[in-house]
Parts: structure tokens; sequence; C-alpha cells
């Protein structure tokens, strides 16, 4: 059911973000923030299925739809600094050629 997946990706949002937390490097950290972000999209399409079929009951689903997409914004954005970064210490540790 939409529910039992909701909880699922939910909770894997959260174990994956544990893993990132101590990854063995940086590669492995945008790896698992990157998982975060998938996890947390995905739950944000399980609100968006319960809103828009009326399964949720609940007046508040769209705020934690809305949470949800705050937290995809977040993930997202520290996956692409992190990359950014890497790429741009990969750029000053190739040596200048004349």
């Amino acid at each position: 059911t939409v529910w039992r997946q909701l909880v699922r990706a939910a909770d894997s949002v959260s174990n994956n973000l544990g893993e990132a937390d101590n990854p063995s490097s940086s590669a492995d950290f945008i790896h698992k923030i990157r998982l975060t972000l998938r996890e947390a999209r995905e739950s944000t399409l399980c609100l968006e299925t319960l809103r828009l079929s009326r399964l949720d009951h609940h007046a508040g689903v769209l705020e934690l739809e809305d949470e949800a997409n705050q937290l995809c914004a977040i993930f997202a954005k520290i996956a692409l600094n992190v990359a950014h970064r890497l790429d741009r210490e990969k750029m000053a540790a190739k040596p200048l050629k004349n």
C-alpha cells in the first residue's frame, strides 16, 4: 500500500542520512546523500499520492509534503555543493601544462 511504501521510504531517509554522517570518503558521502535524496523524493511522491487520492484523512499531509520537498531541496543542495567542491579540488591538483 501507499502507506507502507511511505513508511519504508521515510525510514530509509533517516537510515541513509545516518550512514552519510560517517562516510569513508567524500565520494561515499555524495553517494549516500544522493540515496537519501532519492528516498526523500519517493516519500514526497507517496504523500502526494495520498493527498490526491484522498486516502490521507488527515489535514497534515499537505504540510508533510511541503516539509519533504524542503528536505529534498536541502539534500540536493548538499550533494551539489560537495560535488562542486570535489571538482574544484581535482582541478587545483592538476599540474599546469605549458
